[in-house]
């Protein structure tokens, strides 16, 4: 059965009808065998996700851990996505496409304020920022996001925890406060990742309005 990223709890659906089967148009998807993630996300700029990434190695020096960064190439902020095993049918990609194309939203800054860990105490945990901050403009966006998504049959979780993944590791991780981490939003991305390759494919972006 097709399990949520460790650094993504409940934010991807999963439906046994969704397996590898014939017929199906595949001229949009990499296939690889596995589970591959569809989601909707915001990426920080390259300045920013740079800046981001010495963050993540300071914060390994400084608190011994032992996992490397995952990379200025792969830094985001999930907002809704879905998870098939060997793909997703393209008539499900172009409808995800259509729902993003359909989205209004306004430019903002995301900021983050503390860092803290995911997972079972002595396994491999996600170790991310996060915020103890509101962001209205975020909040709507995702939700909108979510409802079209399960109005055209898609199962999206309703929890969201805006969050930034660094690295994985295994030693142990309270919520330490930090200067705040934060990067401009002005698109959102439709990203696909196939488990175990480490690589994140950007397959379409939308930006966000002047306001």
């Amino acid at each position: 059965m097709g399990k949520p990223s460790p650094d993504q709890p409940n934010l991807f659906g999963w439906d046994a009808r969704y397996g590898i089967a014939g017929g199906r148009d595949w001229s949009k998807t990499l296939i690889a065998p596995g589970w591959v993630r569809y989601f909707f996300a915001l990426v920080p700029p390259p300045d920013d996700a740079a800046a981001i990434d010495a963050f993540a190695h300071g914060l390994r020096r400084l608190h011994g851990l032992r996992g490397w960064p995952i990379g200025p190439e792969r830094y985001h902020l999930t907002l809704c996505g879905i998870e098939r095993y060997g793909g997703a049918a393209g008539c499900e990609i172009a409808a995800l496409e259509g729902i993003a194309a359909s989205m209004v939203a306004s430019r903002f800054t995301v900021a983050f304020d503390h860092v803290a860990g995911h997972g079972s105490l002595g396994d491999r945990q996600a170790i991310f920022l996060e915020t103890s901050q509101t962001f209205p403009i975020l909040d709507r966006l995702q939700g909108r996001l979510r409802r079209e998504m399960r109005a055209r049959g898609f199962r999206t979780a309703s929890k969201f925890g805006p969050h930034v993944t660094l690295l994985y590791d295994e030693h142990p991780f309270s919520k330490p406060m930090v200067p705040p981490v934060s990067f401009p939003v002005r698109e959102f991305v439709l990203i696909r990742s196939v488990h175990g390759t480490s690589r994140h494919d950007h397959l379409a972006r939308w930006p966000l309005g002047l306001g």
